[in-house]
């Protein structure tokens, strides 16, 4: 801190960001030096107007964090083949997405998440569906998806890897920042990294003020200026 009592950073930078995110639960939860997913989200609607969100994928495990830059899938969900060549095609460090035609049956499972862990991935987010989270679980691997099943397709092969990709209202390009943890998970253009992420920093510094006055006993009504 600085004698204004304020916390010094590092030079905002996607780099930065990800060593920050990337040193343990216990510093990511600390407001003054990391940001969530909600922060993230809002950040880039003030940027750009969309708000990055991949629509109902969560955590198979809430404690399940990510942050990386995207390699892509598209593929049907009853081709868990494309799958696999996409954990091949990623970059140590990547976050494998996976975009589906439906949440049924699932492309994803515990041999995946091992393969993957083994290529350094860094976890996987299934626009559509995973099975054996008991398994996953055990792995320690992050998996995000939108729905659970017990049931797999086939390993058909006939996808395509590294494309931009449609979940749901949000496009996924490949080297896309993508970010994780219990909320759910948001995509973030490359390009607009940098704005992004500063914006975000502004709008955790605007929060802790919010909460120091909420506990200072200020109503939350006369901080945001609404009318009663």
């Amino acid at each position: 801190m600085n004698n204004k009592g304020e916390v010094k950073r590092e030079k905002l930078s996607p780099a930065t960001f990800l060593k920050q995110f990337s040193q343990g639960p216990k510093k990511q939860r600390n407001l003054s030096l990391g940001i969530t997913t909600s922060q993230l989200s809002d950040a880039l609607r003030k940027v750009t107007g969309q708000n990055g969100v991949l629509v109902g994928t969560k955590p198979v495990k809430n404690s399940f964090r990510i942050l990386g830059n995207a390699t892509t899938v598209k593929t049907s969900a009853n081709d868990w083949g494309t799958v696999i060549n996409g954990i091949y095609e990623s970059n140590k460090g990547d976050v494998l997405v996976i975009s589906c035609d439906r949440d049924d049956p699932a492309v994803w499972g515990e041999m995946a998440s091992t393969a993957a862990k083994k290529q350094g991935i860094l976890g996987t987010v299934i626009y559509g569906a995973c099975r054996d989270i008991a398994g996953i679980n055990e792995l320690d691997y992050p998996v995000f998806s939108r729905a659970i099943v017990p049931n797999a397709g086939n390993p058909v092969g006939e996808g395509e890897v590294n494309i931009p990709v449609i979940c749901g209202r949000t496009t996924v390009k490949p080297g896309d920042l993508i970010m994780g943890d219990e909320c759910g998970v948001v995509s973030i253009p490359v390009d607009a990294v940098d704005t992004v992420l500063k914006e975000a920093y502004k709008i955790l510094d605007n929060e802790n003020s919010i909460a120091s006055q909420l506990n200072d006993g200020k109503s939350f009504l006369d901080i945001l200026k609404i009318n009663k």
